[in-house]
């Protein structure tokens, strides 16, 4: 019979408790929030660099701008993202609202 070693003692061989968590069980790292902000910048960094390598014939000549979509993407992002503040504004709801109204017995 062999000894367990520490490592081994350590390792969590149940199986995963959801279907999803082998596949997704990566985020709940501490860091999966950092590594995924560094890859997708380095993905953004490579596309934009790459543009630097096609040529295009774009019919607005605005369009042919290197980087050009890149930079209409973030701010159209941009855009999406702070229209929320004066939807919430407009839609929005009091903390109070789905509670059930108190019933007042003046009977």
């Amino acid at each position: 019979m062999s000894e367990i070693t520490p490592e081994e003692h350590t390792q969590d061989t149940r199986p995963a408790k959801h279907s999803g968590e082998r596949y997704f069980g990566w985020t709940s790292h501490p860091k999966a929030g950092l590594y995924t902000f560094i890859f997708v910048g380095v993905l953004a960094a490579g596309l934009a660099l790459a543009d630097f390598f096609v040529h295009r014939h774009e019919y607005i000549h605005l369009a042919e701008f290197k980087i050009f979509y890149a930079l209409f993407g973030f701010a159209a992002f941009g855009g999406v993202v702070l229209s929320g503040w004066p939807l919430r504004k407009l839609l929005g709801r009091p903390e109070n609202y789905y509670e059930p109204e108190e019933e007042t017995d003046n009977g």
